[in-house]
């Protein structure tokens, strides 16, 4: 009897740990940012900036698709139109991100951040430095440097704009941000779409953040595409201090790089990865 007694509860055991591992190791749920995945093979985690639709990477995507690649594609909370979370963004954002990576089983992913998502990259691969795969960071340096009391100023004139000039505000300000108006334009309006206080705070959260300190403790390779203009000197220097840093100035390309000059982007992009398999 001892013996069949101790046989039941084997079994139970094994059908009770079968269940286990059946069951999803995490079923972790996002709240700084949804995502969006597709194709198979190496996973690649792309972030956009400041208002941008996760579409923003749509050629990109395209592109890695064709190379072997998984794509996961985030669109921030507040952001074209999702809703906005309580609380630092960025800082959200990277939290989640480092669990979400972990949850999933993703295999020191490539992190692919632009403007603030570059800014996120940088944070995620020096508070977390073993997680994370290749780093690309398009046209974003470790801080903003006028200080949070500019921040002040940036987080009202966004989140005290009434409607109309909201909208101006977006066409106009981003509208300049790109050598090739008539590529963004179709992105405008989802851009348009963004929560105004949840854009406000996230200003003031890169004024207020300073990464620099902690650059050194980058273990991943590190690729900074830059933009062809006055910044990309500053962001070089920023910048230095990251062990393994590739730099790769885009020669017409304004702040959204990916818009301006897509197949130099892929180009970088292809070349970096292939030196960092």
């Amino acid at each position: 009897m001892r013996y069949l007694a101790l046989l039941v509860l084997l079994v139970g055991c094994e059908h009770h740990v079968a269940e286990a591992e059946a069951d999803p190791v995490d079923s972790f749920q996002p709240t700084a940012f949804t995502v969006q995945v597709s194709g198979h093979g190496r996973p690649v985690i792309l972030i956009p900036g400041l208002a941008s639709p996760g579409a923003v990477w749509d050629g990109t995507v395209a592109h890695l698709a064709t190379t072997g690649h998984e794509t996961h594609v985030l669109t921030l909370a507040g952001f074209a139109g999702q809703p906005r979370i309580a609380g630092p963004l960025a800082a959200a954002t990277r939290e989640e991100l480092a669990h979400y990576i972990r949850a999933h089983a993703l295999d020191h992913p490539v992190i692919i951040g632009h403007s603030m998502g570059g800014m996120i990259a940088y944070w995620l691969a020096e508070t977390d430095p073993d997680l994370v795969g290749p780093t690309i960071v398009v046209d974003a340096g470790a801080a903003l440097t006028d200080g949070p009391s500019a921040g002040a100023g940036a987080r009202a004139m966004w989140a005290n704009a009434d409607d109309a000039t909201y909208t101006q505000q977006i066409h106009d300000v981003f509208g300049s941000m790109t050598a090739k108006p008539e590529r963004l334009a179709p992105l405008l309006p989802a851009m348009a779409a963004s929560d105004r206080t949840a854009l406000g705070d996230a200003i003031a959260e890169q004024f207020a953040v300073d990464l620099r300190p902690e650059l050194a403790h980058i273990h991943a390779p590190v690729l900074l595409v830059l933009a062809d203009g006055g910044l990309a000197a500053g962001l070089r220097e920023q910048t230095a201090p990251i062990p393994d840093r590739t730099v790769v100035v885009v020669p017409g390309a304004k702040h959204f790089v990916m818009i301006d000059a897509p197949d130099e982007l892929d180009r970088a992009i292809d070349g970096f990865l292939a030196a960092h398999r």
